[in-house]
C-alpha cells in the first residue's frame, strides 16, 4: 500500500515561499530579510500572489473621480461667489467706478447675469445730475435684428439696475458696431480668434427715462430708441417679417401672401374686404396679372354699372 504524503501546514507554505527570490527561483541559502514580507499563499484562491492590485486601482479611480467632483463643483461655488462679490449694486452706488465694474463683470438680470460687449466707454456717471450714459462697440452680432435684440436686453439690465437708484433718472445706451465696405455688419468669428473689423459708427440709441409725479405716488418708466436710420429700420423690419420665416413654401411671394390675406378677411366680414386690406389685395393681383372681377358680372368678365348715388364696394 503506497504512504500518503503529508500536506504542508499554511506556515510551512510560507517558508518555503519565503526563500524564492524576484524571479521566482528557490534559492535555500538566501537568509530571510529582517523586514517582513507579505505572506505568499499559492493555494490561496483570493490572492495567491499576497497582492491587492484590483482593489487598490478600484480605489485609487473613485476617489480621482470624487476628487475631481469636489473640484469642479468648489470652481463653480467660488465663481459665483466671486462674481456677486465683484459685481456692482448700481442702486446703492452710481459712478465711474461702479458703472465700469458692472460692464465688465456684468449685472444680475433675471436669474442669471447679462453681459456686455468688451469694448465700452463709461461718458456719463454722476448721481448729482442724476444720468448715466454709456457707448458700447458691438462685435458679436451677425445682423441688425440680433445687434437690436442683444442691445435691447443689455440696455434694459443695465438701466433697470441704474434707475433703481433714487439719484439716477435717465440712462443712455449708446450702441456702436463695425461695418464693411458693402454696409454689412462685421463679428467676431472662430470664438473670438477673429475679431470684428470695419468702420465703427453709432447704429441706435436707447433712453430710458423715470418720471416721478408730486400728485402721485407711482414712478413711470419711458424707453425710447433714437438714431435709427431708414436702411437699418428698414433691414429689421425685413429681418422680422421674412416671408421665409413665416410660412413652409419658399416659392410662394409676398405678393400672394398678401392676397391670401385679403381673402380671408373677406370671409370674415361676410365677403366684404376691408378698405386697406382691399387695396393690397388689388395691388398684388395687378402686379401678378390676373383680372379681378367682381360677383355677378356679364359673360364678357366686365363689372357692372353701379347705380348712381351709391358707392361701390
Amino acid at each position: 500500500m503506497a504512504k500518503q504524503k503529508r500536506q504542508l501546514t499554511p506556515d510551512e507554505v510560507t517558508e518555503l515561499f519565503s526563500e524564492l527570490d524576484d524571479s521566482g527561483v528557490l534559492d535555500p541559502s538566501r537568509k530571510r530579510r529582517d523586514t517582513p514580507r507579505p505572506a505568499i499563499d499559492p493555494l490561496s484562491g483570493d490572492d495567491p500572489s499576497g497582492s491587492k492590485v484590483d482593489s487598490t486601482i478600484s480605489r485609487a479611480a473613485v476617489g480621482f473621480i470624487l476628487i475631481m467632483l469636489a473640484l469642479v463643483l468648489g470652481m463653480q461655488i467660488w465663481y459665483g461667489v466671486s462674481r456677486r462679490l465683484n459685481t456692482a449694486n448700481l442702486s446703492e452706488s452710481v459712478n465711474f467706478r461702479t458703472v465700469s465694474s458692472a460692464l465688465e463683470g456684468g449685472v444680475e438680470w433675471g436669474d442669471g447675469f447679462t453681459q456686455f460687449p468688451r469694448a465700452f466707454t463709461v461718458d456719463e456717471a454722476d448721481e448729482r445730475s442724476g444720468l448715466v450714459e454709456v457707448t458700447v462697440v458691438n462685435t458679436t452680432s451677425a445682423n441688425e435684428i440680433e445687434l437690436f435684440s442683444n442691445s435691447l436686453i443689455q440696455a434694459a439690465a443695465l438701466a433697470t439696475n441704474a434707475l433703481l437708484n433714487d439719484d439716477i433718472n435717465q440712462v443712455i445706451y449708446n450702441v456702436d458696431a463695425q461695418f464693411d465696405d458693402d454696409g454689412k455688419i462685421t463679428h467676431d468669428s472662430l470664438l473670438g480668434l477673429l475679431p470684428a473689423s470695419g468702420t465703427e459708427r453709432t447704429v441706435f440709441t436707447f433712453i430710458w427715462t423715470k418720471h416721478r409725479s408730486d400728485r402721485s405716488s407711482n414712478i413711470d418708466w419711458e424707453v425710447r430708441v433714437i438714431g435709427m436710420d431708414e436702411k437699418t429700420a428698414a433691414a429689421i423690419q425685413e429681418q422680422v417679417n421674412s416671408v421665409s420665416s413665416l410660412i413652409e413654401d419658399p416659392n410662394l411671394t409676398q405678393d400672394e401672401l398678401d392676397a391670401q390675406a385679403a381673402d380671408r378677411a373677406q370671409q370674415l366680414v361676410g365677403g366684404t374686404a376691408l378698405p386697406g386690406v382691399a387695396a393690397a389685395a388689388d395691388d398684388a393681383a395687378g402686379e401678378s396679372g390676373d383680372d379681378a372681377a367682381m360677383d355677378g358680372g356679364s359673360g364678357s368678365g366686365d363689372a357692372p354699372e353701379e347705380p348712381a348715388g351709391e358707392p361701390a364696394l
